[in-house]
């Protein structure tokens, strides 16, 4: 629970002066550093185990393997995932293998995270197909993302997620005729994406925003707000908006706000 609420100091104080901690209490405590990215301290963590007699398990690999992907820590994974299956014997599960897949997107290297999905004992999951498309979508790779999308609408057709993902790739690459033809296939299968609310409460009050939206009776002070406060931040913080998204057009707004307002979700 402290864990999950960000309190690791709490977390490891009640692991310390817990008298007998057994397996599961080691996989929480590593698996608590590892999801918040301190990879010395899994590994210290996942080491210390033996030391107390205790032995790792699936649970303890993933996490172990999961936090090598998040630091960068190629070959640490690697050799991590090969201690699993070679010293210990155990088959790897599906979340092992989305855990490599995700450590190579990661990396940026995306081939050898598809050469990962081909070596895998076991047909993918969407999991798995999903996660190199995200990677393929980040590192602009059009190619591997129509491979993951093919997969991906054969397992799960209705997901409008995957369709939206594939087209900002290719709206990434400017090929904007792909975008259309992805659209129409949407249409004509019938997928439609749902848009994103976000909902805050003001004076016991709630509004309620989509991207771009104008419906609010007090839009345009909000957006005027928004123009004075955010836009020179983000431009201190060095974002750099993509202009190939539609901006939606709101009277007095320069570019960049337009281009904001399409990517974010606009909040009080």
């Amino acid at each position: 629970m402290y864990a999950k609420c960000g309190h690791l100091k709490l977390a490891r104080c009640m692991f310390d002066n817990m008298e007998n901690k057994n397996e599961v209490s080691w996989n929480s405590i590593i698996a608590a550093y590892a999801n918040h990215g301190f990879l010395d301290e899994t590994l210290a963590l996942f080491h210390g185990m033996f030391e107390h007699g205790i032995h790792p398990d699936h649970v303890t690999f993933l996490a172990v393997i999961s936090a090598c992907g998040h630091a960068g820590q190629v070959d640490d994974g690697i050799r991590y995932f090969r201690y699993m299956t070679e010293e210990f014997k155990f088959l790897a599960k599906m979340q092992h293998y989305a855990c490599l897949v995700d450590m190579f997107g990661r990396a940026g290297q995306l081939y050898e995270a598809f050469g990962v999905i081909k070596s895998m004992p076991f047909q993918p999951d969407a999991g798995v197909w999903g996660t190199l498309l995200g990677a393929s979508r980040v590192h602009g790779n059009v190619e591997l993302a129509k491979v993951a999308s093919s997969y991906l609408l054969e397992l799960d057709p209705s997901n409008s997620g995957y369709y939206v993902l594939l087209a900002n790739v290719h709206a990434d690459a400017s090929q904007w005729k792909s975008v259309r033809k992805i659209r129409t296939m949407m249409k004509e299968s019938g997928v439609q994406k749902l848009p994103g609310y976000s909902w805050v409460d003001v004076d016991k009050s709630t509004h309620m925003f989509v991207a771009g939206d104008g419906s609010h009776p007090e839009s345009a002070e909000i957006y005027s707000l928004l123009e004075d406060l955010l836009v020179p931040e983000l431009r201190r913080e060095g974002y750099v908006p993509q202009p190939y998204l539609p901006a939606h057009h709101f009277p007095g707004c320069e570019p960049l706000i337009q281009v904001c307002f399409s990517q974010w979700y606009v909040r009080i």
